[in-house]
């Protein structure tokens, strides 16, 4: 919980990874330490994002399944390969769903080789429907020399074609941000989280031509969203590799008052992850 002018928010960051760092050489260290970060942010609850692959720095599903089954304030988004030991994948998956240890699935298109309008992915949307829990996306933009695996006109024709499936755009196609929006805001079954909206200082220093936008364009950009579709933002930081509190400060820059701030801190990724907790 925060304190913002008075008022105390609860806060929900529906984007976290393990830290990756090789100083956090085990799962328990690897919690702790994103443990400490969530009590020194004030963050209530956490969503637990793994990696779709089994060897993974930031956890893979059996190793964020162990974290989140030692903790009462984080669930896991499973991660999901349609690449290889996709039969696997999804009969471990649905088993975790029937057990109510699965509060999403994701799919990393960019990081892995594959598009949002490939085949392979129907199993996974159909999961999904059946057991009414979203599909999260990785959607960051990638480099022009590079296709665009999940380009928003893909995450257009997927939102219309299952308009029963909640879809969360992770990052917003960050840099593209405006252009990709306004391809897909009008569908309102197209969730986004803003996580990697705050590379951090370090990260320009180190790309001082980079396309991602300052912590002043990508104020901007949160501003446009809420202005759009506030019911369907979500607060994400993207930690173990981005900063929680530089986030936080985004949201705080950006202006918003009263039940915006309950809206994308708490209630939107309370409700679309259907956690049940009261919407205070």
């Amino acid at each position: 919980m925060i304190k913002i002018q008075n008022n105390q928010y609860k806060v929900i960051d529906a984007h976290l990874h393990l830290p990756w760092q090789d100083e956090f050489s085990t799962t328990e260290k690897k919690l702790e330490r994103l443990q400490k970060e969530m009590r020194n942010n004030g963050i209530d609850y956490g969503i637990l994002i793994a990696d779709s692959i089994l060897e993974s720095n930031i956890g893979n599903n059996e190793e964020c399944l162990c974290a989140v089954s030692n903790v009462n304030n984080l669930f896991l988004v499973f991660g999901i390969s349609p690449i290889e030991r996709l039969g696997e994948q999804l009969l471990y998956c649905e088993k975790l769903l029937k057990d109510n240890k699965v509060v999403g699935i994701k799919l990393f298109p960019g990081h892995e080789d594959f598009c949002m309008n490939d085949p392979r992915i129907k199993d996974v949307i159909n999961l999904c429907l059946k057991y009414e829990v979203p599909l999260l996306i990785h959607t960051e933009w990638n480099s022009e020399e590079y296709p665009q695996y999940s380009h928003p006109f893909f995450i257009k024709q997927l939102a219309q074609s299952n308009s029963d499936l909640n879809i969360i755009c992770c990052h917003v196609w960050n840099p593209r941000v405006i252009e990709s929006l306004k391809l897909t805001q009008e569908f309102s079954n197209i969730f986004y989280d803003i996580s990697s909206f705050c590379m951090g200082k370090q990260f320009f220093r180190e790309h001082p031509k980079t396309l991602f936008p300052s912590k002043e364009k990508a104020t901007e950009y949160l501003r446009y969203l809420m202005k759009i579709c506030s019911e369907r933002v979500l607060f994400g930081s993207d930690y173990g590799s981005l900063s929680i509190a530089e986030h936080l400060e985004l949201v705080l820059e950006a202006g918003l008052k009263g039940d915006e701030l309950r809206t994308i801190l708490y209630k939107n990724a309370n409700n679309i992850f259907k956690l049940g907790f009261p919407n205070c």
